[in-house]
């Protein structure tokens, strides 16, 4: 009885991520003042705080798309196809064979199917997507590669499939390198340029804050953060003289959804109010199209646990809805495995299913932002944007390399400082830190699932005996004017994308144009001069 709480002793606040505290309850006094037209709007309307469209999902669920790369091109084709045959509705794309090496190097021990695909060259990219309808999915390629880009394009032409017929996103985005950071930006434009011409369903830029808030930060300093990398993004673009109604029209983000359900609402409503306002007023943007902030969303990894795995579902869950009430244009649930093994294609199924229930049976996409008007949501998501406008300001002020650094920094502290609370129990973690058990009972699967490998090493001598047998058979000559144009090109500073897929139509790897890069000025001057390739080993 003498652990019994004393309803009479008021507890301690409670506080979210962002250090908000939070009332026992709202009433209309902490959301008085508000003005429903300028602060909030319709949805649909400017500034979008409660969506981008007016009907929301009624008329056009969120897309389905997991986050997917495994092994090598045929384990994650069959993936794909097994997902796309369970009802997801789009493609994510994640691998290691951004980096400037082949699979064929000492350097990729270990490395080949680790964290996604291995992509080599163009005969891997074909071999990703066979069977795969591509000209009716739309594909997310994570991690910002210009080769991994002209790849998937190479790949559909390769297939006769025209390129204005495609649809989907890179994440490609601004990184201010040396003291021009004009030019740093110039293949951040070069993709807006070519996706102009030649794509114009596909979004040439994607701001991921995603994994700087798996660091730890808080949400407002997930939203500034992100708002501040976008405006830096658009801002270099029309510099180069692009528009930024048609730069805005074509930017998305890729966020985080975390624990908090409350706060993680709030932030996708305050942040699309947030890009909203920046993109008008400090940006110029007149076409409200070019106003709205759409995104993607992957539930949080780093809120997963090895231990009890299977409460890992009811934390995406929780994630999930947090990202449907927010009114997220496509999602990605983390399997509940993901703490300790490559999700398994159970696991991976599980996840789709989590958002298959959300969209057809919990009724929620029956009604476009149904928290909007709640005292608790208003409150929270004025505050939020307070806080994150605040933080946006500061970068805002400081040098572009200084505001990096900045971000840098605050990514570091945040995840020293989440471990601390979660070692603390500050932090509840079930099962880690409060509920454990001690005599856990070890998962046990079917056999089908339990044989799915978890890595194998013998994908390193499958990926590197292609990429032999790609060597020997591709057109020499081909290769050699590819390999000439490319680097004339990056000489030059013309537009690269253009170069660069035909170098991955003539079946140059990923390594070897980083390597007649790098030959032009040196591998450092390269990532100075543009980041061809940002997404390193």
């Amino acid at each position: 009885m003498d652990d019994e709480p004393n309803p009479d002793q008021p507890a301690a606040p409670a506080r979210t991520t962002s250090g908000i505290e939070l009332r026992p309850f709202y009433g209309p006094e902490d959301a008085a003042g508000v003005d429903y037209d300028r602060e909030i709007g319709d949805p649909g309307a400017f500034p979008f705080t409660r969506g981008t469209r007016a009907t929301g999902y009624q008329a056009r669920k969120w897309t389905v798309r997991q986050v997917m790369g495994l092994g090598t091109a045929e384990e994650t084709n069959q993936r794909l196809h097994h997902l796309l045959r369970e009802g997801q509705t789009g493609i994510s794309l994640t691998g290691l064979g951004y980096a400037p090496f082949e699979s064929s190097d000492p350097r990729a021990i270990g490395l080949v199917g680790r964290g996604g695909v291995w992509v080599d060259t163009l005969a891997d990219m074909e071999g990703v997507f066979a069977g795969i309808p591509i000209d009716r999915v739309s594909i997310n390629q994570t991690g910002n590669s210009i080769p991994a880009f002209v790849m998937i394009l190479g790949a559909a032409k390769k297939r006769g499939i025209p390129l204005d017929s495609l649809s989907g996103t890179v994440q490609n985005y601004v990184l201010p390198w040396g003291e021009a950071p004009t030019y740093a930006g110039n293949h951040y434009v070069d993709i807006i340029e070519y996706c102009a011409r030649n794509l114009p369903r596909w979004n040439h830029t994607s701001i991921s804050v995603r994994n700087t808030r798996e660091a730890g930060i808080s949400a407002a300093q997930e939203m500034a953060f992100g708002v501040y990398e976008g405006y830096y993004a658009a801002a270099t673009a029309r510099e180069r003289g692009a528009d930024v109604n048609r730069v805005g029209q074509r930017l998305t983000f890729f966020l985080n959804a975390e624990n908090d359900l409350l706060e993680e609402v709030a932030k996708f409503r305050a942040m699309r109010r947030m890009w909203a306002r920046v993109m008008r007023d400090r940006l110029g943007a007149t076409d409200d199209r070019a106003c709205q902030l759409r995104f993607h969303v992957q539930t949080s990894g780093v809120s997963l646990t090895a231990q009890q795995p299977l409460n890992n579902i009811v934390r995406a869950t929780i994630h999930a809805l947090a990202a449907a009430l927010g009114g997220a244009q496509s999602m990605s649930v983390n399997a509940f495995d993901e703490a300790f093994t490559i999700p398994s294609q159970f696991a991976q199924t599980l996840s789709v299913r989590t958002q298959q229930i959300i969209q057809l049976e919990s009724g929620l996409t029956n009604v476009v932002d149904p928290f909007g008007g709640s005292y608790a949501m208003e409150s929270l998501t004025n505050e939020l944007e307070d806080r994150a406008m605040a933080i946006f300001a500061t970068l805002e002020g400081l040098p572009a390399q200084a505001a990096w650094k900045f971000i840098s920094e605050a990514s570091r502290e945040a995840a020293y400082q989440r471990q601390l609370a979660v070692d603390s129990g500050e932090r509840p973690l079930v099962g880690v830190n409060c509920f454990v058990e001690e005599d856990e009972p070890e998962l046990q699967f079917e056999a089908a699932h339990r044989a799915e490998p978890d890595y194998d090493p013998a994908w390193r001598d499958k990926q590197a005996a292609r990429l032999a047998r790609v060597k020997r058979e591709r057109d020499g000559a081909r290769w050699a004017a590819a390999r000439q144009r490319l680097v004339d090109a990056y000489r030059a500073r013309e537009n690269i994308v253009g170069p660069a897929l035909e170098a991955a139509e003539a079946y140059m790897s990923i390594g070897e144009m980083c390597e007649a890069l790098a030959a032009v000025n040196g591998e450092a001057e390269l990532r100075k001069r543009g980041g061809f390739v940002i997404r390193l080993y």
